[in-house]
This record gives C-alpha cells, sequence and structure tokens, in this order.
C-alpha cells in the first residue's frame, strides 16, 4: 500500500487508478441515531466505494476487465471501446482506455438515460449512441444495447468488455471489495448487503465470504417495478444477467424510489456523501433487519461477543443526481430559502414559470375518482378476468409514454399518443379533445405537465398526473399490464413481479 499517496512516473494515474497500489478504501459504521438496532448489538459498517478515484463501483470491474484483456493481448490495434452503459462503467472505461492509448469510447444508452448522466458521460469524452430499449429487455434481442454493443465488439480495432457476462466484473470484487471488507472487521462479519445491478459486487463478494465462513448471510437489494432508482433493477430486469446470482444471495429485498433518495438524504446530511443507489441499498437493509427482528431472529446470527457486524455497499456520489432529488422528495425534505426576493430576476421568473406549470397537477387519487365509478378492488378484479370497464364519458386519458412502455403496462381505458407527436402536432387532436377532461400521464409526471400546459393554452380542460406512472403504481392503483411480463413465483425469492 502508498502510505504517502504518492504516484509518479509514466504510469502515475493508472498506478493512482490500480486499487493494489492504493490504501484500503474506508469502512465507516453507521452511528446510533441512523441504526435503529443499535442497541440489539447490530453494528452497521459502510463500504464507500465512491471513494475510489473515478468516484464509483463500476471501476472496478472496468479496471479488471481490461486488465485481463491486455494480458490476454485482445487489446493489441483496438482503437475503440464499446459498451451498454448508462453511466459509470462507460465513463470509467473511457479513462482507463484512454490512458492505456485507446481513445475512443462509445456507449449505447437507454432512450430513458437523465441528462445529468448524459452530460456526464460527455464530460468525460464517451460518444453516446441512445438506443430506444424495451421494457422487458432480452439480451438476445437484436435491438438491445447489449446485443448491439456485443456484435460491434467484435469488429476489427474494436473490444467490448461486456460487463453483463464478463467474469471479471465479480472477479474484481471478490479480489479487492471482499477482501479489504474481511481484513479490515479480522473476518467477523455476519451479514453482507449489496444492490443488484450487474450482480458482479454481490457474485465476487459473496463468493469470498461463502469461502471463508458459510454462515455469512447475504442480502441483495433490488428496486420496486416502475420505480426508478440509478444502477440497481427490478426482478424482471435481472433476467438479462448472465452470473448466477441466485446462488449467491440468500435473501431479496425490495425498495421503491422514494425511500431510496430518503434514506440517501440522510447518509448524505451525516457526511456519507453517497448516491441515491447507496440509499436503496441502506434502506433494504434496514428493511430486512426488522424482518429479522419481528421474527426474533437477531439472536441467530450474533457473534460469539453477542454482536452482529453488517457491511452494506455504497457506489457512488449523488451529485449527478441533484435533480432527481428534488423531483422525487417533497420540497418539505429541503430547507426553506429565506429572502428569496433577493435572487435575481431571472431566478424569480424562472421559478415562477415552474410553479405556473406545477399548477396543472392532478393527484392519482383524485384523477382515478375522475375517471372511474367503481372502486379500485373491483377494477383489479376485472383487469384480472378480462372484462370490460367504462371510464366516465366526458375523460380522456392519454398516456404518452413510448409504445413499448404502454404495452408493458398502462392505466385501463388509457390511449397512447407520443410525446413528440403532441408536441410538433397538437391541434391534430384538438377536436377529439373537446368537452372532456384530459388527464395526461408520463413515467414521473415531468413530460405530461409541458403536454398539459400546451393544451390548455388551446382552451382544453388538461391535467398532468402527478408523479405520473411511478406514483401510480406506488399507490397500487389498478393498471393494465402485459401478461408476459409476470415472472413465476419463485419459492427463494419472493412474489411475483412486474
Amino acid at each position: 500500500m502508498n502510505k504517502l499517496n504518492i504516484f509518479s512516473g509514466k504510469n502515475s494515474i493508472l498506478d493512482f487508478l490500480n486499487p493494489d497500489k492504493n490504501n484500503f478504501l474506508p469502512l465507516v459504521e453507521i452511528p446510533p441515531h441512523l441504526n435503529p438496532y443499535y442497541k440489539e448489538g447490530v453494528r452497521i459498517y459502510a463500504k464507500l466505494l465512491n471513494m475510489l478515484p473515478l468516484l464509483n463501483v463500476k471501476s472496478l470491474p472496468a479496471i479488471s476487465m481490461l486488465n485481463k484483456a491486455k494480458k490476454d493481448g485482445r487489446l493489441k490495434e483496438v482503437t475503440k471501446l464499446i459498451e451498454n452503459s448508462s453511466g459509470n462503467t462507460a465513463l470509467s472505461l473511457s479513462v482507463l482506455g484512454r490512458l492505456m492509448g485507446i481513445k475512443i469510447t462509445e456507449a449505447f444508452v437507454s432512450h430513458e438515460i437523465s441528462d445529468g448522466k448524459l452530460k456526464l458521460l460527455r464530460l468525460f469524452g464517451v460518444n453516446v449512441i441512445v438506443s430506444e430499449e424495451s421494457i422487458c429487455p432480452d439480451p438476445a434481442d437484436k435491438n438491445s444495447g447489449i446485443y448491439k454493443a456485443k456484435k460491434i465488439g467484435n469488429k476489427p480495432g474494436c473490444f467490448n468488455a461486456g460487463q453483463y457476462e464478463n467474469n471479471f466484473n465479480p472477479k474484481s470484487h471478490k479480489k479487492w471489495t471482499a477482501r479489504q471488507i474481511w481484513e479490515q472487521l479480522d473476518g467477523d462479519l455476519q451479514l453482507f448487503c449489496s444492490g443488484l445491478g450487474t450482480t458482479g459486487t454481490m457474485v465476487g463478494c459473496s463468493k469470498f465470504f461463502k469461502k471463508k465462513n458459510k454462515k455469512i448471510r447475504t442480502v441483495g437489494v433490488i428496486r420496486s417495478p416502475n420505480n426508478p432508482v440509478p444502477g440497481v433493477r427490478t426482478r424482471n430486469l435481472l433476467n438479462i444477467i448472465a452470473f448466477n446470482w441466485r446462488n449467491y444471495t440468500d435473501y431479496i429485498e425490495e425498495v421503491g424510489t422514494k425511500d431510496s433518495f430518503k434514506e440517501s438524504l440522510k447518509l448524505i446530511r451525516n457526511g456519507l456523501v453517497v448516491g441515491p443507489s447507496s440509499g436503496l441499498v441502506f434502506a433494504g437493509l434496514l428493511k430486512h433487519l426488522q424482518s429479522l427482528k419481528d421474527q426474533n431472529k437477531l439472536g441467530e446470527i450474533k457473534n460469539n461477543k453477542g454482536k452482529i457486524n453488517v457491511v452494506f455497499i455504497c457506489c457512488d456520489t449523488p451529485f449527478v443526481y441533484l435533480d432527481d432529488y428534488f423531483q422525487y422528495l417533497n420540497d418539505s425534505d429541503f430547507p426553506k430559502i429565506k429572502n428569496k426576493k433577493l435572487l435575481t430576476d431571472k431566478m424569480n421568473q424562472k421559478r415562477k414559470s415552474i410553479d405556473d406549470v406545477y399548477n396543472f397537477d392532478i393527484l392519482p387519487v383524485k384523477a382515478y375518482s375522475m375517471i372511474y365509478n367503481i372502486d379500485k378492488n373491483r377494477l383489479w378484479e376485472a383487469i384480472k378476468k378480462g372484462i370490460d370497464i367504462n371510464i366516465k364519458d366526458n375523460v380522456l386519458i392519454i398516456d404518452i409514454r413510448d409504445k413499448k412502455e404502454f404495452e408493458h403496462f398502462h392505466i385501463f381505458g388509457s390511449n397512447n399518443i407520443k410525446f413528440d407527436e403532441l408536441l410538433l402536432k397538437p391541434k391534430k387532436y384538438l377536436k377529439k379533445m373537446k368537452k372532456n377532461k384530459v388527464i395526461f400521464a408520463c413515467n414521473v409526471g415531468i413530460k405530461s405537465i409541458s403536454i398539459a400546459k400546451i393544451f390548455k393554452k388551446l382552451g382544453i380542460k388538461a391535467y398532468s398526473l402527478y408523479g405520473g406512472m411511478v406514483e401510480w403504481s406506488n399507490l397500487g392503483l389498478p393498471r393494465w399490464r402485459k401478461s408476459s411480463c409476470f415472472c413465476q413465483k419463485n419459492k427463494n425469492y419472493g412474489k411475483n413481479e412486474s
């Protein structure tokens, strides 16, 4: 280890990025006021992979995959790296590739990529290729970014690391993450918790820990269906992963968008500057510990000192997701601004325009009563049995998401007209909308505000569904779902999901 933290010479930056030539990453205990199980002997530690030189967990697999490829001679004559990634893997490959003499990195990204992630990739010099991904992606689908990147990677001068199936993804965590944790706790570990994205962290760490002690409990955290959280997947979306993560994950916990951002906010305000995926893992861990407590099972996993040492993974920083915090959390979660009138006229005008826009919002529960004459339980049953239910005559629900998203799930009785179509040709639809109340719906209720504002100016009684399909789903309101997107029940992993 480099005690003085000095890196010099021709390969100074590569050495700086190499975990073998760096000090261990911090393992920080969560203080009692954030740990509700402290009195039960639970000691929770955050493994801060956000403090890697490239500030993200994916830099470890990137280093490992490229080093292996270089050792095998597969990077000779390579002039371009190509990967399916909407963030940290692509930017890490870009930096490392450039230092290895590979100047070009291209990344296939989802058409739903956030503006912050898009800017981040461009900041790091990644060439972005937008790909329209399906809601239930299949790696064999010729339209998926995974398939396209793999195909291009086979061309002369190109290399695709393939983070979803490259064994040096989990091996990087077995080599560095797990080993560091083991040495830092002197082998006294009872529970390990990680988010499930590519699942490399869980697979690599679990392999290491289970070999040392089979009794160590591993908990994987996924996101709830239709709840965006960067870097982690729903149960269905894990189907694209080649690694056998099920063999290395003892328990699964599911967490939604709001809880992920809220727990991240708590950690940030207490000095651990970590992003929403870290909040998701922390929330999932607390959920699992509560379940153990409710079942009086905490005692079963205590060490011989009556303690339970727990480690959860923190993946990256919150800075690229700043807008998302204010989008998904309530205004009451943030301090008020005093003397707002002293802000510049430009800022005040921008704030005013935003406030005006939000006047178009309609809460999901109110929208439901505007659309239907029956309660939600009866409507759920009707949808499941394929029974037609009429919506109220004077209401139109227009879903402005892409066709594939609409076909995956939507509000029963809604119509699908894409955002761009309404934005460019609003007058084309005026005749159908007149004399009706029109509710526009998108994923999170942002794009729908823009459309509602346009049609309101054209004389339509237009509304934007607050929180979009995410909030509608969070409230458990009825929605039509494609039967092929239901998973079969697995006795080890809980309920059906979509």
